[in-house]
């Protein structure tokens, strides 16, 4: 190929843009179609072919420009080079005044077009269908017509909106640098590419937006209003182009956003987001007005990966640390069992252990009370209570440890049977007599004559009341405080309340306005071993008494802050929350990878295997169906330990000091420690008063418990504002930091970020303050969102 017009064309080609059928090398500019349609000339070129031939040729609608040469600069002589770029400066004049002159006609005839139209109705096809208000555009009474102007207000072109979407430039009209205003900016301005993308932003946000029609406007636009507004924090509203090659609206979005030190927005789709699902309007179809508004809050200062020009870090709220849970603080029978456990479930350590030490409280704490001192003394039942979301494993955790509970309680009923039905028997019996005699008595007293003999054997008939057989019932789902008592008060005095899904604890109707109080209190006194007179008026009233209970519970983070709420502060006033061991794990989701179950489990058959011995005990249940439990004391350096234990959380409670904002917790974790340390004994097999080891065990198990709390409680304290960037910056550098990367996918949080932090709206408040503290920021790696964590603190360089 050696003819210089079709090695032009073929350079025009080269570019992306389609070629004119015809070029006319006369040294002029001419027009041609860059998007297959008739009317469109938003292509030029311009061709000389005396000489060495030489041209350019570009696009007015993406701005694109190019030089094209017949011969390479490096092989010209310096007569052809001199000669060349004299040529080559002709030209650029040539097709600047030429672009002038055409832009100023545009100008001209734009805005008599634009005086002419009338204010666009909202009922215009296009604008119905999108979903948006016309915001001071006009119409021709069949085009919707949008004035493009600069910073200056000058109108230079219009671009028209058919009913069906199909947009046009006004010929020939300048587009780059100029925008279409929507809104007053206040602190805040919104560019994006097209109108009805900048329409529905603001009728979203209340936010000024500036349209600037296409995405390689972007950055002209916000250079200009840069200008302008210099203490204006700038938005780019990107168009999300995924199905597009190197997706412009990201690209030229990020490159305008980077080069304003502006923040980039980007549409957060569903999963089911249809492939020409592109821009803001197209997501507001798709997941209303509360997904756009949270795309804008999100927006954050944008990088590419691997970019380092940071802002200056500044400071997020003090928060404690998580302290990783002391497993070797716990007997060897019991941690290899934990362990055994995690190796398959891969649930937090802490979600585990818990699960184990609730089994150690059921089955133990009707054999033995504990004394702490004199006259200190009670059960050594645990609450405890994990924070944590659904899909943690909890339930398969529980269902591993509590299966012997499960089978000797199994094992119980089906010998109960024999008994069971032989006091339906008699019951039955005792019914039909007392039912004869009180007619006997109806009878005579109707027909005057005495009834004393029958009286009296209706009162020794009430004595001999069969009474029903104790038949144990250890485990209980969701029961109500009612239920609960009425169980420990008729069929066995120890059971424990195991639950997974503890929300119908917290938030069912027995945790009403109205019952609130009088059921913690329940609940309270069964922790403390105290008796219970239960009065009713329709049915029987009935008094628990000697009865021991463990709470197990897991709860999301957000049923129990709806739970405080609700209840106004009564579950720490009555000391409910104090008597919890509080766990606060993170989690383990997203990090659980397949593992085959383990062909046999010995140690958790060898746990198992224990807790059976203590349970085939006979419980010591006096005549009045109350327990009697063993007491267990401390040895003397026991007892020392204890004592310094109490005292070193006790000096902790004042004003200022660590634990007063926790005070109601903390009071009650030198009492936890003895009755962890009464059961770490019990399960252990030792003979006589509760040794040093198992305080020491104890102590520290219950101090990892506190932490918790009084970490829990402290961010339960603050305003989700703060508290929520927090938690996200601690789950994103744990990330990073296991995974050895400094950034993390967004759609990585919203599935396994921290529990109650996985709603798009908190996460986008989240990233945007850890954003303008300079901690994290948005970036786009190809399709990807990124939250890209600063290096500093990764290094470990700030708190």
């Amino acid at each position: 190929m050696s003819d210089p017009s079709e090695l032009f064309k073929a350079a025009i080609a080269a570019e992306g843009l389609p070629a004119p059928d015809e070029i006319i090398a006369d040294g002029k500019i001419h027009r041609f179609s860059t998007n297959g349609k008739r009317s469109d000339d938003s292509g030029w070129c311009i061709l000389h072919t005396d000489g060495i031939a030489a041209g350019a040729f570009g696009c007015w609608r993406t701005g694109l420009q190019s030089t094209w040469c017949a011969k390479s600069d490096h092989i010209m002589t310096d007569a052809e080079r001199d000669a060349h770029r004299q040529r080559i400066a002709a030209m650029k004049a040539q097709r600047g005044a030429d672009t002038l002159a055409t832009q100023e006609q545009a100008s001209e005839t734009a805005s008599a077009l634009w005086q002419t139209g009338q204010p666009a109705p909202v009922a215009h096809e296009y604008l119905t269908r999108k979903g948006i208000q016309p915001h001071g555009v006009r119409s021709d009474g069949h085009l919707l017509m949008i004035p493009m102007r600069d910073t200056a207000g000058n109108l230079h072109s219009l671009q028209t909106i058919a009913p069906d979407g199909e947009k046009r430039f006004y010929p020939g009209g300048r587009v780059k640098g100029c925008y279409y205003p929507i809104g007053k900016p206040v602190g805040r301005l919104i560019v994006c590419e097209g109108y009805a993308t900048g329409a529905c932003i603001h009728d979203c946000t209340g936010q000024a937006v500036a349209v600037a029609f296409n995405a390689g406007n972007l950055e002209p636009v916000a250079v200009a209003l840069r200008a302008k507004y210099p203490s204006l924090k700038i938005v780019i509203a990107a168009d999300d182009d995924h199905m597009t090659d190197g997706n412009p609206g990201l690209t030229k979005a990020m490159a305008a956003a980077t080069a304003v030190g502006g923040l980039l927005a980007v549409p957060m789709f569903p999963a089911d987001r249809p492939d020409k699902a592109t821009d803001f309007n197209d997501l507001l179809q798709l997941a209303g007005t509360d997904a756009v508004r949270a795309c804008m809050d999100a927006a954050a200062l944008c990088g590419t990966a691997g970019a380092d020009d940071w802002p200056e870090l500044q400071s997020l709220i003090v928060q404690i640390e998580p302290q990783e849970y002391p497993l070797d603080a716990l007997p060897d029978a019991v941690r290899c069992a934990v362990q055994e456990v995690a190796g398959f479930v891969k649930a937090p350590i802490p979600l585990i252990a818990t699960s184990a030490l609730a089994a150690l409280s059921l089955a133990i704490q009707a054999h033995v009370d504990v004394q702490r001192a004199e006259k200190l003394q009670g059960p050594c039942g645990l609450f405890l209570l994990a924070i944590a979301d659904s899909g943690e494993r909890k339930s398969t955790c529980d269902g591993f440890f509590t299966s012997a509970i499960r089978d000797y309680q199994a094992r119980e009923q089906e010998a109960a049977k024999p008994l069971i039905q032989a006091y339906k028997s008699e019951r039955d019996a005792w019914e039909a007599k007392r039912g004869g005699l009180k007619e006997k008595i109806k009878q005579l007293a109707k027909d005057g004559k005495p009834s004393t003999v029958q009286v009296e054997e209706l009162h020794d008939l009430d004595a001999d009341e069969p009474t029903a057989p104790r038949v144990p019932r250890l485990i209980f789902g969701d029961a109500t405080p009612e239920a609960l008592t009425f169980a420990l008060a008729k069929q066995w005095p120890s059971g424990g309340v195991i639950s997974s899904e503890a929300g119908s604890v917290f938030g069912g109707h027995g945790m009403g306005s109205d019952s609130v109080m009088r059921n913690l209190a329940v609940l309270n006194q069964l922790w403390d071993g105290a008796t219970l007179n239960t009065e009713r008026r329709s049915t029987e009233s009935f008094t628990v008494r000697g009865a021991r209970l463990t709470m197990a519970l897991q709860v999301q983070e957000a049923t129990l802050r709806a739970f405080f709420d609700r209840t106004k502060g009564l579950a720490r006033g009555t000391g409910f929350l104090a008597r919890f061991l509080v766990s606060w794990p993170q989690s383990t989701q997203g990090m659980r990878h397949f593992t085959e179950a383990p062909a046999n489990w010995p140690a958790l058959a060898a746990f198992n295997n224990r807790l059976t011995a203590i349970l085939n005990r006979p419980a010591p249940i006096d005549d009045d169906g109350g327990l009697t439990p063993a007491m267990l004391t401390f040895s003397p350096d026991a007892k020392s330990a204890w004592v310094t234990f109490h005292d070193a959380i006790e000096s902790e409670l004042s004003t200022g000091r660590e634990l007063y904002d926790v005070r109601d917790v903390a009071s009650k974790t030198a009492d936890n420690a003895a009755r962890l340390a009464a059961l770490l004994h019990t399960f252990a097999g030792s003979i006589g008063p509760i040794d040093l080891d198992a305080m020491e065990s104890a102590s520290r198990v219950t101090t990892w418990h506190l932490t918790e709390a009084n970490r829990f409680l402290s961010e339960l304290a603050m305003p989700a504002e703060q508290a929520n960037p927090a938690r996200l910056e601690a789950w994103l550098l744990d990330f990073c930091w296991r995974e050895n990367t400094d950034k993390v996918p967004t759609r990585e949080v919203q599935r396994n970020g921290p529990g109650g932090l996985r709603d798009k709206a908190l996460i986008a408040d989240a990233i945007r303050e850890l954003a303008e503290l300079g901690r994290a920021r948005l970036v786009q790696d190809g399709k990807k969102k990124l939250i890209q964590i600063n290096p500093a603190l990764l290094a470990g360089a700030a708190s």
